[in-house]
């Protein structure tokens, strides 16, 4: 087989193609994992660094009113006993409160109160201790500032956080459009040429011409699609030797029945001599038979023709002729089991193909006369409704069981009900019926079956170029 060639990016074989599947689908979560864990990471470190910023301000804040308690205590003591040792106490106070108050200054965003405090500590220390108790609402309020700002930090980390929700929302949706679009790519790469293989396995079943571009994408899928290109071959092969056998095996027994044929007619119109009763109800069942066998022949000849779909010849066709001529090999038959016929009364002209009209009207006669009971009865009508030539072909005689129904039109289908007669059917006769219908654009229905009588329809359509009397 020869290579199928392909376009360099192409990827050449259906396990590529999954494997890389694999990837569009993995890589954006992939993606998508690495980005919320960078940014889960970088929110976590963040929320750390300012928990622990609040937590070193809230104990420099307490420790700050602490020093602010000890410091308008220690003051207050000094104003009243004025010893070197409390004002050394309150000079470490003051020293401590300053060190902490410098720390604490770097979270503030005003400095006023920080101005205020530290000009009321120059107060203290210059021995105006009497104002050291404003330094407590001061701490106060410097703690209340830095409060503020820690919240405002926090509504920002907030803002960051949902802001990262909204831009990694994003990145998704664009991420598994991306990776709708690749996945719908490749599964083209696979769908269509598996569709276009199975169309061509259906077209294949059905006895239909497949005429398509080939079948491109993975190397398995043109492989396999040229393995079946070997097996249509293959199956017309086998086709045409099944036709060939056909038709010389049909004419192989015409040949010799043809003598039979001669033969048992000579024998019963009493040619080579008289015949006695009982020599002539032999020679007549050989004369009735060698025309069934010759009936199933020419059913074989017909199937073999309609499966090489032959060019139709339309003209126009006088049908009670028609009729009469496709009766007429099974009078014999008829007469036999005493079946009364009912022809139509009024002839039709219909544009049609004579010969295959004949094939259908053919077998659904023999049918009526070889499943028709006895003393029965054989009912043709013709009538034109709405455009359209309707063709009856009835019998009494057994119903169809239900079960055989939709095997009906089946080649080679064996029905429970049985015909009259040691040859047995071939069991193509409705099949032959149902595809000379369809060359014609007809259709054939099984319209009664009931009360010992079964009736089928023939409805041809008007020809674009024919016209009906």
């Amino acid at each position: 087989m020869t290579k199928h060639s392909r376009p360099a990016w192409r990827l050449s074989s259906l396990k590529q193609l999954v494997l890389l599947s694999f990837l569009v689908v993995v890589t954006p979560f992939g993606i998508l994992i690495y980005l919320a864990t960078d940014a889960l990471v970088e929110q976590s470190t963040e929320g750390r660094v300012l928990a622990q910023q609040a937590l070193e301000v809230t104990r420099r804040g307490q420790q700050l009113e602490r020093l602010a308690e000890d410091i308008t205590r220690s003051a207050r003591q000094y104003q009243i006993l004025a010893k070197p040792e409390i004002r050394q106490r309150l000079d470490q106070f003051l020293t401590e409160y300053r060190q902490q108050l410098n720390i604490h200054s770097l979270t503030l965003q005003q400095p006023d109160t920080l101005q205020q405090i530290n000009q009321l500590l120059d107060r203290i220390e210059s021995d105006h201790a009497s104002e050291a108790p404003s330094l407590l609402p001061l701490t106060g309020e410097i703690n209340r500032q830095i409060d503020r700002v820690l919240d405002q930090r926090l509504q920002a980390l907030n803002q960051t956080a949902q802001q990262t929700q909204a831009r990694l929302s994003t990145q998704t949706f664009i991420l598994l459009g991306i990776e709708a679009l690749l996945i719908l790519f490749l599964s083209l790469n696979i769908i269509r040429p598996v569709r276009r293989i199975a169309a061509r396995i259906q077209a294949m079943g059905t006895g239909q011409e497949y005429q398509v571009e080939q079948v491109g994408g993975p190397d398995e899928l043109v492989e396999l699609d040229q393995q079946l290109d070997w097996l249509s071959r293959r199956l017309a092969e086998v086709e045409h030797e099944k036709q060939r056998f056909l038709r010389h095996m049909s004419h192989e027994l015409k040949t010799p029945l043809t003598t039979l044929r001669e033969g048992s007619d000579l024998l019963a119109d009493q040619i080579t001599g008289s015949l006695n009763p009982n020599q002539m109800e032999i020679a007549n069942l050989l004369q009735s038979n060698s025309r069934q066998l010759q009936s199933l022949i020419e059913q074989l000849l017909d199937y073999s023709r309609l499966s090489q779909n032959e060019p139709l010849s339309l003209q126009q066709a006088a049908l009670l002729p028609l009729i009469e001529e496709a009766v007429e090999p099974y009078k014999l038959l008829l007469e036999q089991k005493q079946i009364t016929v009912h022809l139509p009364e009024q002839n039709i002209d219909w544009y049609t193909d004579r010969a295959m009209l004949l094939r259908i009207l053919g077998n659904l006669i023999s049918n009526a006369a070889l499943y028709g009971t006895q003393q029965g009865l054989l009912s043709i009508s013709l009538a034109v409704e709405e455009g359209e030539l309707l063709v009856e072909v009835g019998n009494a005689g057994p119903v169809i069981p239900e079960e055989d129904l939709p095997h009906l039109f089946e080649p080679f289908y064996q029905g429970q009900n049985r015909r009259s007669g040691p040859v047995k059917g071939s069991g193509i006769g409705l099949s032959i019926v149902r595809d000379a219908a369809d060359s014609l654009g007809a259709h054939v229905t099984l319209i009664t079956n009931e009360d010992n009588y079964v009736c089928f329809r023939v409805c041809l359509p008007t020809p674009a170029t024919g016209s009906d009397a």
